[in-house]
């Protein structure tokens, strides 16, 4: 056989074997842990700055779904909404206008908050943050003052006790003003 068929070994300066052997250690390491990358982060911390930016996009949504679903609940049950808002004290009188009214609105900023215009996105989510409040604001007055208390939010929201509906209240509302101060398209 001739010289030309063997081969030479190759020769590596210092360098070159510390960077081998490190990349040998990291794989080893990778090894014994699979969800941790030097490069991108582990998959706990890549989902977590997923959400963290997306955060107010998914409030928004929340907000969507919640006011879709009481309001279109309360066009289910248009009579017993008219009927329960007609016995709230000094606001019976107005149970017509507020039986259309609310669902009415809760279903156009359901719409609004979905349409992907900046100013249209941000003022439907004052509308709801101010709409949460009124809501919060009511529920506290009926807990403090009203002798029977009454309910009429619609589905499964209306089923909480009073606490527990004061506490959603205020983790929505909190949400909101969030979303709204980190909303910036």
């Amino acid at each position: 056989m001739g010289r030309w068929l063997r081969r030479k070994p190759k020769r590596y300066n210092s360098n070159t074997y510390k960077l081998m052997e490190k990349r040998i250690n990291i794989s080893a390491y990778q090894q014994d842990h699979p969800t941790s990358s030097t490069k991108r982060g582990s998959l706990i911390r890549r989902t977590a700055r997923w959400i963290y930016f997306r955060l107010p996009d998914l409030i928004s949504y929340g907000y969507v779904f919640m006011y879709m679903y009481t309001g279109w609940a309360k066009f289910n049950n248009m009579a017993t909404f008219i009927k329960g808002n007609s016995k709230i004290p000094h606001l019976g009188q107005y149970a017509k206008a507020i039986g259309y009214g609310i669902p009415s609105l809760e279903v156009a900023l359901a719409v609004l908050l979905i349409i992907p215009v900046y100013w249209v996105k941000r003022s439907a989510l004052w509308a709801s943050i101010v709409l949460m409040g009124v809501f919060t604001i009511y529920l506290s007055l009926m807990v403090m003052f009203a002798e029977k208390k009454l309910c009429h939010c619609g589905g499964v929201i209306e089923s909480m006790g009073w606490k527990t509906h004061i506490a959603f209240n205020i983790i929505w509302l909190i949400a909101g003003l969030y979303a709204l101060k980190r909303t910036k398209l």
